[in-house]
């Protein structure tokens, strides 16, 4: 059997407030912080971040719904998926291309998603500029308003690439000598090489012999030592 926990009650008989200090402090509702979510910004912050942390702040929001455009939509490529239940069987070609009116099946706007090699004449509400491009390209024709292009519109079919503009080379300072000197360019590659030897060379002549003379003051130093 299970033993519950005491109620404080019973150890409070005889005592006038039951612990809680000053009449009127148990009562009503200044004691449990307010009714609801009350102090969920102040006294119980700390609950909120623990198991509610979106309760505050913004997440979102909702358009009106007069402001709201919902278009039924259908890519080039499934139309050129999907051709023989538009044109119910029917070949086209260049010079009688086929029409399909995509408002009459349900869809108010063409996207530009796939490809199409087909010739077709589709009439729609709106065409993106890119189904517009492919629809064209394929050599069929389109009945209805076309959405300007993005700030970063796709690149065109019918026209080829422009060719990135080539970096321009940078100045030179009006200081700097357009070629270095030689003694830099020695430096630069080491020591400077060595002519070569012409095939006739002459050889220095030889020095002639020279006849050594005793000064004369050393024979006259001679004689008198002899007296």
């Amino acid at each position: 059997m299970s033993t519950r926990k005491p109620k404080k009650v019973r150890k409070m008989r005889g005592s006038r407030m039951h612990g809680y200090g000053r009449i009127g402090q148990h009562r009503k509702g200044g004691q449990r912080g307010g009714k609801g979510k009350t102090g969920g910004h102040k006294h119980d912050w700390t609950y909120v971040t623990a198991h509610d942390p979106d309760r505050f702040g913004k997440q979102g929001f909702h358009r009106h719904t007069k402001l709201r455009q919902s278009h039924t939509t259908i890519n080039v490529g499934e139309i050129a998926r999907s051709l023989s239940q538009f044109t119910e069987g029917k070949p086209a070609t260049k010079d009688a291309p086929i029409s399909i009116d995509l408002a009459a099946h349900g869809y108010d706007k063409v996207l530009g998603a796939g490809s199409i090699t087909v010739p077709i004449s589709v009439t729609a509400p709106i065409f993106t500029h890119r189904a517009a491009e492919k629809i064209k390209a394929a050599g069929g024709k389109i009945k209805g308003s076309v959405q300007e292009p993005t700030k970063h519109p796709a690149p065109s079919l019918t026209e080829p690439p422009k060719p990135a503009p080539k970096p321009k080379p940078k100045p030179k300072a009006k200081g700097e000598p357009k070629t270095k000197p030689k003694a830099a360019a020695k430096k630069a590659t080491g020591k400077p090489k060595k002519a070569p030897k012409s095939e006739t060379t002459t050889k220095p002549k030889p020095k002639a012999a020279s006849t050594k003379t005793k000064p004369k003051r050393a024979a006259a130093t001679k004689g008198k030592a002899k007296t």
